[in-house]
Formats: C-alpha cells, structure tokens, sequence
C-alpha cells in the first residue's frame, strides 16, 4: 500500500527487499509496470520458501527489466553479501532513477 501511495507523488519507485525471502508478492503487483523497480536479494534454492525470484524472473510487458533477482545460497556471510548487494544496486540507481525508495529488512 506505501508503494501505490508514493506513485500518487513520484514516477518512479524502487523497492528492495533484502529479507532472507523472495519479495513475491510486491513482484507480482508490479511485474507488468515501469513505474516500480524491484530488487530481491535472498535465499534460493534447496525447495526454499517461496520458490521463487530465479534470475529469469525479469517482468513483463511495460514492466519486462524492471523485476531484479539477486538468489543467494547458504553461507553467504556479510563480506559476500556486499560484494554484490553494492554493484547491484549502484546499477540500478544509476539507471533507473527512482524518486523514492522502499526498503524492506524483514517482517516475518
């Protein structure tokens, strides 16, 4: 509901989630628009819960490059985590530009 909110105001969002699980939901509500970017980094693999934000989840029609996976095994430490979190998401700013941003650390 934030997100629908920011885009009364900004024409960009970018929502990144680094929970430990694939932000399946806020993806799929805006898988088929530009208007929101969203970045997942967590766990993948091993039947882990949800199942899904493989890296060839990637959006559909207006919103086909706009849905980033980043899936990551076990082990990964903090060291790692940076290593890719910060190129990522240096990418995606630089390129997408979002007017606002929506973090999510974990809720569950």
């Amino acid at each position: 509901l934030g997100i629908l909110e920011l885009l009364k105001f900004y024409p960009r969002v970018c929502y990144i989630d680094i929970d430990i699980h694939h932000g399946d939901g806020v993806q799929e509500a805006f898988y088929t628009t530009d208007r929101v970017m969203t970045v997942s980094f967590h766990k993948f693999g091993d039947n882990f819960f949800p199942g899904t934000g493989n890296t060839d989840e990637v959006g559909q029609l207006a919103g086909r490059l706009y849905s980033v996976n980043v899936p990551l095994r076990d082990g990964c430490d903090d060291a790692s985590f940076a290593a890719v979190f910060r190129p990522v998401m240096d990418a995606v700013m630089s390129r997408y530009r979002p007017k606002a941003v929506v973090l999510q650390c974990g809720a569950d």
